[in-house]
């Protein structure tokens, strides 16, 4: 029972000294490992003094025994018997007192010792005051045992001296021997207690050593998480600076889309003054337009003018041919003349006909140009047949007046001539006049000088008429020479005054092309511009549109993240707080523990010290029957 106690007590320390050592230096285990090994050995060696003691007190027991049995025989055997027996009995007691006597001085051999051992483990276990006033009362304790294991021994001597003749009753040894097996049944009990104690103390140091795993788990798993949380801060940190720098993309590219937007502005700017400008533009061609509309209807008042004026030289040519039957008389004569005269025209008719033909090849280009100039202006087309329309009944009063002149043609060949001529001056007049309306309506920004020019054209018919008019005078006062002279001469004049309205009109079509040239060329550019700032406009706001979808992206990464994170965090904190709880639990629990092994301890103590006093009882009582014995047998 001693030696598990001893085992137990070993235990203790051994794991006190354990929890003290986890946070020591190397020294400091290697010392305390030493002492520990010192101590053992102490421990060791009084553990087998006790084994001892124990051995003897169950040798003495079934001595103990058999005495109670031989004094049963006593009744029934004689004196000379008994003797006999009292003698071999008293030489074994005293044998036994000196083995007693040796045990005593053993353990008192054994207490310095004993002592230095509970010193060093005071020092090592790092005991309480408590525990500490424990053990110098126990030790007490043991030194006044010990005293009274003495003073009992000489009590025993000498009664064993003094009553060495008395005789011991039967029923006194029966008493001993139910205290005997009273003593040995508690002993007994208290074995199996100290089984029972052992086997907890065991499974305590089990969950003790479970409990420091787990510790240590927990304190791995402290590191492991605070780790993780500075993996995670430091991942955190990444992130801020990846979104720092985002950010500050981020504002290079808003710093770039306002410049965008600036110069867009600016663009838009520069477009609605073009816009202006081309709707002045536009208003100045309308009020142009109008301004030419106006000249137009002046030019028809006076066409109308023109027609009033043919109407009443028409009465005149019916004036003329009623003179012309008066010439008649004088046609007669003129005939031999005209045969002179026909030679002539002859030759003029050829010159003529160059002159036509190159007009004709001339007319040609200007109506090749012409048609050019009509198919890029189409719009101005539905005035010009109003124009065309009262050219062709100024033709009709032509054809008419053509066909009186045919009349007076064939009654006068000179007069048919001429009225051809003019009628082939009048085609080309009306020619010249379709095409100066043509130009006049296609060219917008020179159509008065085209007026004017119609107006010269104009005064020059008027004049051409009231030639006309002056040579039908003149024909009834002057020759058919003078006539022929003049003739040629307006030719040659009204020839050059076709040359130069063509070269005007070239110039004014090269004058129109350019121009249209350079407004398509403007437009043209105006287009791209347009487009070239809606494709900007168009990517500026993809772009915007892009970088608001990455904005919102990021935000939305970033805040799943966070999330997460969080989310994380939280996890790790119950854990810890968990972890903490557990470890708390762990703490109480272990305290819990230890207080209950100090209980047990202490009941183990109790019942120690409540077994060696009755060892000790016994080893009196034993003592005193030996003294008893010795006194009686000696």
């Amino acid at each position: 029972m001693l030696s598990s106690v001893h085992r137990q007590d070993n235990d203790i320390p051994s794991e006190l000294h354990v929890q003290q050592k986890l946070p020591s230096p190397d020294v400091a285990e290697f010392s305390a490992c030493m002492e520990e090994e010192t101590l053992k050995q102490n421990w060791s060696s009084f553990t087998k003094v006790m084994d001892k003691h124990q051995t003897k007190l169950k040798e003495l027991s079934p001595q103990l025994k058999s005495r109670s049995q031989e004094n049963f025989l006593e009744q029934n055997l004689s004196e000379s018997e008994m003797r006999w027996l009292k003698e071999d009995e008293i030489a074994t007691l005293q044998e036994k007192i000196l083995e007693a006597e040796m045990a005593i001085s053993s353990t008192e051999m054994f207490l310095p010792s004993f002592k230095v051992t509970i010193a060093g483990m005071t020092n090592v276990c790092n005991l309480s005051t408590s525990d500490m006033i424990k053990i110098s009362k126990q030790e007490d304790l043991l030194i006044k045992e010990l005293e009274t294991l003495k003073h009992i021994k000489g009590l025993l001597l000498h009664l064993l001296r003094t009553t060495e003749h008395k005789e011991i009753s039967s029923k006194q040894i029966d008493i001993l021997m139910q205290k005997l097996t009273e003593s040995e049944t508690e002993n007994d009990g208290l074995r199996k207690e100290t089984l029972e104690t052992e086997k907890h103390i065991v499974e305590l140091s089990s969950q003790l050593q479970q409990e420091k795993a787990n510790a240590l788990k927990a304190d791995h798993l402290s590191k492991s998480v605070e780790a993780v949380q500075a993996h995670l801060q430091c991942q955190i940190q990444k992130k801020e600076a990846e979104n720092d720098q985002l950010k500050a993309k981020i504002q290079t590219l808003e710093k770039k889309i306002t410049e965008w937007k600036l110069q867009i502005g600016k663009h838009k700017h520069q477009i609605l003054a073009v816009k202006e400008t081309n709707e002045q533009k536009k208003k100045a061609l309308k009020k142009a337009t109008r301004a030419q509309k106006q000249r137009a209807e002046c030019f028809e008042a006076s066409i109308e003018k023109l027609t009033s004026k043919i109407r009443k030289r028409e009465v005149k040519l019916s004036e003329v041919l009623s003179a012309s039957s008066v010439w008649k008389n004088h046609h007669e004569k003129a005939v031999e003349e005209k045969t002179r005269l026909e030679v002539q025209f002859e030759t003029l008719k050829k010159q003529i006909t160059n002159l036509l033909e190159d007009m004709k090849k001339i007319q040609d280009r200007g109506r090749n140009s012409n048609e050019e100039i009509h198919g890029k202006l189409n719009s101005i087309s539905s005035e010009s047949a109003n124009i065309r329309l009262d050219n062709a009944k100024l033709k009709a009063l032509l054809a008419a007046l053509e066909d009186n002149t045919v009349s007076a043609e064939a009654e006068l060949l000179n007069l048919q001539e001429k009225v051809k001529q003019q009628e082939n001056l009048a085609e080309q007049y009306k020619t010249q006049v379709q095409k100066l309306q043509t130009e006049a309506e296609e060219l917008k920004a020179r159509y008065k000088k085209v007026l004017n020019e119609n107006k010269i054209i104009t005064e020059a018919k008027d004049l051409e008429i009231s030639e006309m008019d002056d040579n039908n005078r003149f024909l009834r006062n002057h020759s058919l020479e003078e006539e022929n002279c003049n003739i040629q001469k307006k030719y040659e004049y009204l020839k050059r005054q076709l040359e130069k309205m063509e070269v005007q009109n070239e110039e004014l079509a090269h004058q129109l092309a350019n121009q249209e040239e350079s407004l398509q060329h403007s437009e043209l550019q105006l287009k791209e511009k347009l487009a070239e700032y809606d494709a900007l406009a168009r990517q500026l706001e993809a772009a915007l549109e892009e970088g608001r979808k990455k904005e919102s992206e990021e935000v939305e990464k970033m805040s799943s993240k966070e999330r997460a994170l969080q989310t994380k965090i939280l996890t790790l904190e119950t854990e810890l707080r968990e972890r903490r709880e557990e470890q708390k639990r762990l703490v109480c629990k272990l305290n819990n523990r230890e207080k209950r092994q100090e209980v047990c301890l202490k009941e183990l103590e109790h019942n120690l010290q409540k077994s060696e006093n009755q060892n000790h009882s016994i080893h009196n009582y034993v003592q005193f029957l030996k003294n008893s014995y010795v006194t009686m047998f000696g």
